[in-house]
């Protein structure tokens, strides 16, 4: 079983392992420095002098961000123009103290599961930034990087946290498949929606900035695709955790296990859904705030392709959450229960052996 499991990480990897474009580099650098005092200008304009790492004093123009002395902040330098501009105050500390705060809660709590947790975490996020990311900026299929991508991380935080065993490939099996799910989805809604992907300043900006044509309604839909990854893993395992539990009352028949695992699947996807709705809701406050200020009827607000995005993100991700209940618990209970359960005993062997 670990064979096929050890085959399927070395074929993630190869695919992962395609050459990436390197980026045109500016000719800048970029140095933290201190503010040490304030100035004005002849003009009225008010100066920060800044001592940077390198011990030289500049003065620095914060174009209206309000400093004090002691701030530590970050400057861009042009070599070429030997010009300094400012960029922003320096924000890490709060920054570090939190993820520590983070890091020693999940090991206090999860032991080490968490820590195995943690490290697929931290392999997800490298491969978003250092794999899909710059596949992605240098023109590769949205939709078929993110789908590699997404098995990709739903293999890390399945078998690596979960271990190699079949409860943990009902759970890989039943996540991919929502995720298909999601892509066809979303496949469906822009065929007919006549979307241009221009949702956001960012995708505008992104679209000015880049040096190849990108497909900008193939990035978004796989933005929606990315957003209900992590939550897929918490259901389907807790599903398999189920039909585990239930298959060893022997006394029970595959259809009253399936039914009962179905039933706890059901609160489970009702307090889930509303958790990642009001997620999408949470980070689009500011729009909501916006839109209730606009004298505009509320269908044709409706239609505007940047809030239309954000509905469909919801219930997409909603759907997809929705039908990877029934999808794994029917892997589990009538597919693979029998493995489920050998596994289930192997380990409760395996600590029995232990503890004697």
């Amino acid at each position: 079983m670990q064979r096929v499991f050890k085959t399927i990480l070395i074929l993630l990897i190869a695919i992962f392992s395609l050459p990436v474009f390197a980026q045109d580099s500016f000719q800048s650098e970029y140095l933290s420095g201190v503010v040490t005092d304030t100035t004005t200008n002849e003009n009225g304009l008010t100066l920060y002098t800044t001592q940077l790492s390198n011990g030289l004093l500049v003065d620095i123009d914060s174009y209206g961000e309000s400093l004090s002395v002691g701030n530590k902040i970050y400057i861009e330098h042009f070599k070429d123009l030997d010009s300094y501009n400012f960029m922003t105050v320096n924000r890490n500390t709060p920054l570090v103290l939190l993820t520590v705060l983070f890091i020693l809660s999940i090991i206090l709590l999860a032991g080490k599961k968490g820590i195995r947790s943690l490290g697929s975490l931290a392999v997800s996020i490298t491969i978003l930034f250092f794999v899909l990311v710059p596949l992605l900026v240098n023109g590769f299929n949205p939709i078929i990087v993110t789908l590699f991508f997404g098995l990709c991380v739903l293999f890390l935080s399945i078998f690596i946290t979960h271990g190699f065993n079949y409860q943990s490939l009902v759970s890989f099996i039943g996540s991919f498949g929502s995720i298909l799910l999601a892509l066809l989805l979303i496949w469906m809604v822009t065929q007919y929606s006549s979307l241009t992907g221009l949702i956001s300043d960012e995708i505008q900006f992104l679209s000015l900035e880049s040096e190849r044509v990108l497909n900008l309604v193939r990035i978004v839909s796989a933005s929606i695709v990315i957003g209900i990854i992590g939550v897929l893993d918490d259901i389907t395992i807790t599903q398999v955790a189920v039909v585990r539990e239930l298959s060893s009352d022997t006394t029970l028949r595959r259809e009253d296990i399936f039914t009962k695992a179905l039933r706890v699947g059901r609160d489970h996807i009702s307090s889930l859904v509303n958790t990642l709705v009001f997620a999408y809701v949470g980070a689009t406050l500011p729009m909501i705030m916006f839109i209730s200020l606009l004298d505009i009827p509320f269908f044709v607000l409706l239609s505007q392709e940047f809030i239309f995005i954000e509905i469909i993100r919801s219930l997409v991700g909603a759907i997809s959450l929705t039908l990877a209940v029934p999808l794994t618990t029917w892997l589990a209970t009538y597919v693979f229960n029998n493995a489920i359960s050998s596994d289930t005993k192997n380990l409760e062997s395996a600590c029995a052996h232990h503890n004697h």
